[in-house]
């Protein structure tokens, strides 16, 4: 398995983008495996699926409020 170090002068395959987005969406990633990513995104319409739903649930996530804790239930004896 490559890291995002070994992978920077070489095209990255889908399998490694996938590993990455989530380092590329926090800002993790060096600026030269980042523009690798870019580009593999460019030219990957299944990759920038994978990155649309990471964008959306991580909105969904941390902009959505805890659900309302289930109500008691009553004990019938």
């Amino acid at each position: 398995m490559r890291t995002a170090a070994s992978v920077r002068a070489t095209k990255l395959t889908c399998k490694e983008t996938i590993r990455l987005i989530c380092e590329y969406l926090d800002g993790r990633l060096s600026p030269g495996v980042a523009s690798e990513l870019r580009m593999h995104l460019d030219d990957c319409q299944n990759c920038r699926m994978v990155l649309d739903a990471a964008q959306k649930t991580l909105a969904t996530y941390f902009h959505s409020y805890p659900p309302p804790a289930p109500a008691a239930k009553a004990r019938v004896a």
